[in-house]
């Protein structure tokens, strides 16, 4: 949590440019301000910390409809770690967060899920007013091409493509978990983005039959480039927000090692809910008792600056399929199917449930063979907060989930838990499957992940040891990827379900929450309904750490729902 970037004031000049608006970070957000504040005239620049990807050299691995981008540590900030804070999970861990040209959109895994429309009526209830469903609706329009689906809840000429694999090419394992999750109740969902009942969804995916659609390739394309009044700065890291009293002026950076300012009229924070806190917090900007602590001058003290961290919790059970139960090479992406359900009656924990089911589990020859069910909590109770390990301006903070210290988290997770045992051990998935056991994200699958020759041959090799004799296979499993942990006579035994979900819970890596929108700083709103921050001028932060409540979803295609959103109230009040 405390590891330095890797990147210093070591610079010999102190250079600065003028623009109407900074937008700090080129991620699911930022790519989609610049695109329609540059288009409108705006002299604006986009400062990124990482590595473009302009569209004549988009790397391969994120154009791929599989995620091997996820895997590669090129594109992440380095050595960040959080600590999960969950009970009996003492310690911290590698936490990849994105740090290139589409932030998440390039890495994450495609899914495309709006959420449901009960969630943006949360937000309006806790106070962002302006952004119930019937508020954001027309967003979520304007950005997509919906491949599939017309009429009022979707868009045919947005940016960004959104599809789905018709039933007839899920792979083997993933119609067989439909069919039991159909014979334990569940209709099947044909658009989970309009039909919001409870079920076995088609699961929509922004990318097109060939390439992923991230926001660097759907906002800013060789059009928006040429822009005479954009400017995209890679390889610039922010450090902190230049005020003159309260009203912002620019931010301070570090650019291929120069120290730089970028003056403007407004700057808009666009780094996630990680860095972006972690930016004002630098800047002066936060609770006064942590700010003196740390020996940061308190500018603005606003208490919920790094307040209300929240992500999606997930545990995964595992499978070893049979040959013929595995996902043909000629379907590429990761995610074909999912059942979102509710864990009981009460109407404020309605669909806060998923089951992601996975028919291959990596991009390598033993993810080919091992399958997965992937129970997440859509909409989780328990917090965190991100505050600063010091004032130095290039030290990752101190970044704690809270992950399950509610207990009515842990006990949802584990009814998830019951139900994808009952899909897995159902008589239609038997046949296809070997041992279970129960996954997460150890150091020995993440070397394994990573992208090397070497991994393409030891994964190849291992898969190879996993359909071989039965007695080899058990072992393997059992000692080598279980840890003993392998009897599936005893999975569902309380004691087995409680002590998995504390021991292997993880998240799915959707943070938000930590400079949350409200019209009332006293009780803990960052910005206001039109994202600005509070006590200041000219300075707006946009991305997920503005989600009063996470969705129940994925967080990508919200995330750029709420950059056109504010995009548009950022132009009118400019105007």
């Amino acid at each position: 949590m405390s590891d330095p970037i890797d990147s210093s004031f070591a610079g010999t000049g102190h250079e600065h440019d003028t623009f109407d608006f900074v937008i700090v970070g080129a991620g699911s957000a930022g790519c989609v301000l610049a695109n329609r504040l540059a288009t409108a005239g705006a002299r604006v620049a986009i400062l990124e910390a990482g590595r473009d990807t302009p569209p004549t050299a988009v790397p391969a691995d994120i154009i791929d409809t599989y995620p091997r981008s996820y895997f590669n540590e090129d594109y992440m900030w380095p050595g960040l770690r959080v600590d999960l804070g969950a009970v009996g999970r003492p310690g911290v861990t590698p936490f990849p967060q994105a740090r290139v040209m589409g932030g998440g959109s390039s890495v994450m895994g495609m899914m495309a899920v709006r959420g449901i429309p009960d969630d943006y009526d949360a937000w309006a209830a806790y106070g962002a007013q302006g952004w119930a469903w019937s508020d954001v609706l027309p967003a979520f329009r304007r950005l997509e091409t919906d491949w599939d689906f017309d009429g009022p809840l979707h868009g045919k000429d947005g940016p960004v493509a959104i599809r789905r694999h018709r039933l007839e090419d899920w792979p083997p394992f993933v119609r067989a978990v439909a069919e039991a999750a159909s014979g334990h109740g569940f209709p099947l969902v044909d658009d989970m983005n309009g039909d919001f009942r409870d079920g076995y969804c088609r699961v929509p995916l922004s990318a097109t039959l060939a390439s992923r659609v991230s926001t660097a390739s759907a906002y800013l394309g060789a059009k928006t480039r040429a822009l005479a009044n954009l400017s995209i700065e890679c390889n610039t890291i922010v450090t902190r927000v230049l005020f003159e009293g309260t009203r912002c002026t620019g931010v301070e950076a570090i650019s291929r090692g120069r120290r730089r300012a970028f003056r403007a009229a407004h700057v808009i924070l666009t780094a996630g809910a990680i860095q972006s806190p972690t930016i004002l917090l630098r800047s002066g900007i936060g609770p006064s008792g942590h700010l003196e602590t740390v020996g940061v001058p308190t500018l603005v003290p606003l208490h919920g600056v790094g307040a209300n961290l929240q992500n999606h919790p997930v545990v995964y059970l595992a499978t070893h399929l049979r040959p013929e139960a595995r996902q043909s090479a000629l379907l590429r992406p990761q995610f074909n199917a999912c059942l979102r359900f509710s864990s009981s009656d009460d109407p404020d924990m309605r669909s806060d449930m998923v089951i992601l089911v996975m028919n291959k589990s990596s991009w390598h020859g033993l993810g080919q063979a091992v399958a997965g069910l992937g129970i997440g909590l859509y909409s989780p109770v328990s917090r965190g907060t991100v505050r600063l390990a010091s004032a130095n301006p290039v030290q990752y903070p101190d970044v704690c989930f809270g992950m399950l210290t509610d207990r009515r988290d842990s006990r949802r997770m584990m009814s998830g838990l019951r139900l994808a045992l009952d899909l897995m051990q159902d008589p239609a998935v038997w046949p296809h499957r070997h041992e279970l056991f129960a996954t997460g994200y150890s150091e020995t699958v993440r070397r394994l992940n990573r992208p090397s020759r070497w991994n393409v041959v030891i994964t190849k090799l291992l898969a190879e040891m996993l359909d071989g004799p039965d007695v080899i296979r058990h072992m393997m499993i059992r000692w080598g990827i279980a840890h003993g942990d392998a009897d599936e006579s005893r999975m569902h035994d309380v004691s087995w379900m409680a002590r998995t979900v504390q021991a292997r819970t993880f998240g799915m890596y959707h943070p938000a929450g930590t400079c949350r929108m409200g019209d009332a700083p006293a009780a803990g709103a960052v910005v206001d309904t039109r994202c600005r921050v509070h006590g200041t001028d000219g300075l707006s932060v946009v991305d997920a750490s503005v989600m009063p409540r996470l969705v129940r979803g994925s967080t990508n295609v919200p995330v750029i729902m709420v950059a056109e959103q504010a995009a548009e109230l950022i132009l009118r009040d400019a105007r």
